[in-house]
């Protein structure tokens, strides 16, 4: 047998080309009709034309693994409905998957068998229809006459002794039948079959982690991120030990496996982790998806995803697309509310979260007033001690109004984060007629 493997795509127009590669070399077949009339008969007789085949005598399967999550079996093509799901299902760049043809040939011919007359003539002829009874025949005798009788002997006292056999045999079913009817049965010819104990091995494999000892990360919450991504990915379960200020301990769910990964904080930083301990092989089975599909997703386990694909960016999917990702990467389904904090998640990370900006604002507002000389700035708070209004108004804009044109323009704009808002802007003119930002 033989081993093709083919990749499909179709060109501009109606036809649809085939490439394929047997025995390292590339070929290319062009099948001059649309898709919906293509046959599996076609495509077959088509490979066997290529090569030269019979296709009496060959024989084509057609094999390929679909565009299936988690999918690594082979799809066989039988019929034409199976070869047309083939040739529509492309991936999102219209790509097919790859598809596997192997061939078989049957290399039997009938044999030509000679007659018990014609084994006696040297020449292959039958000599009671040919030769009258008064003529002469003239051989020589090498001993193949006496070595095929020897032959045909031994061939009769095997039958003679199969037919024995035969009987026997026919005479002990027969007596069984006979103790089945009557109720009895032979235990004393049945033979026990040997226990076989299943091994308890399993051979070990890596968490798909990818850190190394001493490997810092910005907080404990990155740390924690990773681990639980790569459990959905590697479809491993694990629980806590220990998790502090100072610490974040975990091992597999799993007592006789040796997982486990300590993280510790940096010394002399303020909120730095580092990798202590870590046993990447996991010595217990892997768990089953039926396991996987019961654990929910995070908006952590969002964000961590977006960290990954989106690096650095806040132009990320929307919320209904984030939904399939995670679906699509790790078999889980999470809501849409969900979908949407940890995209916002992924963006407090870049930029900050809004809340400790907030607590920040009396600092920022001294550093501009000492750095930037005749600077103007006011908040004020509510009852309840919350943020209600801020002014800013830069020393340099200030002077600079004194020679631009007396008017003055308010414009607003509303904010659309958690906390909400609006954002108001006052402008002048200056003698280009140029927009000039006050406060």
């Amino acid at each position: 047998s033989s081993q093709i493997a083919a990749g499909t795509q179709d060109m501009m127009g109606e036809d649809v080309s085939i490439h394929f590669k047997c025995e390292g070399v590339l070929y290319s077949l062009l099948v001059k009709t649309s898709t919906k009339e293509i046959t599996l008969l076609m495509v077959k007789a088509l490979i066997c034309k290529k090569f030269g085949w019979d296709e009496k005598t060959v024989e084509l399967k057609l094999r390929y693994i679909p565009l299936i999550v988690r999918c690594d079996e082979y799809m066989t093509v039988a019929d034409d409905d199976d070869l047309m799901i083939y040739l529509k299902t492309v991936d999102n760049q219209g790509c097919r998957c790859m598809l596997h043809v192997e061939a078989t040939t049957s290399s039997t011919q009938p044999t030509a068998q000679v007659s018990r007359a014609e084994k006696e003539s040297s020449f292959g002829m039958n000599y009671n229809d040919e030769i009258g009874g008064n003529a002469l025949t003239l051989y020589v005798d090498n001993g193949e006459a006496e070595q095929e009788e020897e032959a045909e002997k031994e061939e009769d006292a095997e039958k003679e002794e199969d037919a024995e056999h035969e009987k026997e045999a026919e005479k002990e079913e027969e007596a069984m039948d006979e103790d089945d009817v009557r109720g009895e049965y032979r235990h004393n010819e049945y033979d026990e079959p040997p226990v076989v104990q299943s091994s308890s091995y399993t051979e070990p494999w890596e968490d798909g982690l990818n850190v190394s000892l001493l490997q810092e990360f910005p907080n404990k919450k990155a740390v924690q991120r990773m681990v639980d991504k790569a459990a959905f990915e590697n479809s491993f379960g694990f629980v806590l030990v220990k998790s502090d200020k100072e610490r974040y301990v975990v091992k597999c769910r799993h007592k006789s496996c040796d997982w486990k990964l300590r993280a510790a904080k940096v010394l002399n930083t303020r909120f730095s982790f580092s990798i202590r301990t870590h046993n990447k092989m996991h010595t217990c089975s892997r768990a089953t998806q039926s396991t996987v599909k019961k654990r929910k997703g995070t908006p952590d386990l969002v964000a961590g995803l977006l960290h990954g694909d989106y690096p650095g960016s806040m132009e990320t999917p929307s919320p209904g697309t984030i939904q399939k990702l995670v679906h699509t990467r790790f078999g889980v389904k999470i809501s849409y509310s969900t979908a949407l904090r940890g995209k916002n998640r992924h963006a407090y990370d870049l930029r900050g979260d809004p809340g400790e900006s907030y607590k920040k604002l009396y600092c920022y507002l001294h550093m501009l007033e000492k750095v930037n000389e005749g600077t103007k700035t006011s908040l004020k708070l509510d009852g309840d001690g919350k943020f209600l209004y801020l002014f800013i108004a830069l020393g340099a804009t200030i002077e600079g109004f004194q020679c631009m044109r007396k008017v003055i323009t308010v414009d607003a704009t509303h904010l659309k984060n958690g906390y909400r808002g609006v954002l108001v802007f006052a402008s002048a003119q200056d003698p280009n007629r140029h927009n000039y930002p006050l406060a």
